[in-house]
């Protein structure tokens, strides 16, 4: 079972995701950003990280980095609607600071299934 912490300030999207991995057989914790996200990575240990890139508080790219330094073997998936920076271009930049993967909001479902499992065979 892979043990998933999803990250976003959308709560709709945040439970929608949680309940779809959950019926995939993940066990799920979720977070509304980065801070809170970081503070359960202290008493929990995740194998990825699904994480929105825009997101009042601690945003997205920050959140990766501090990811990528204090837990290096967690894997990571961005995801963004782009923002002002535009999907593609902030996408590419999570991708160049330590995500694995990154994906367009709106999620498409079957894409994120397929994805993590790839990412854990």
């Amino acid at each position: 079972m892979t043990s998933i912490l999803v990250v976003d300030d959308d709560k709709s999207l945040r439970d929608l995701l949680a309940g779809i991995l959950r019926e995939q057989g993940h066990e799920v914790q979720t977070a509304e950003e980065g801070n809170s996200a970081l503070a359960l990575m202290e008493e929990a240990t995740f194998d990825l990280v699904i994480s929105d890139i825009i997101m009042p508080g601690k945003e997205g790219i920050e959140t990766i980095r501090e990811i990528r330094s204090l837990h290096p073997d967690v894997r990571v998936i961005a995801m963004s609607t782009g923002g002002s920076l535009g999907n593609a271009q902030i996408l590419e930049y999570a991708r160049m600071i330590g995500a694995h993967e990154a994906i367009r909001k709106p999620v498409e479902l079957p894409a994120l299934i397929e994805m993590i499992a790839r990412m854990f065979p």
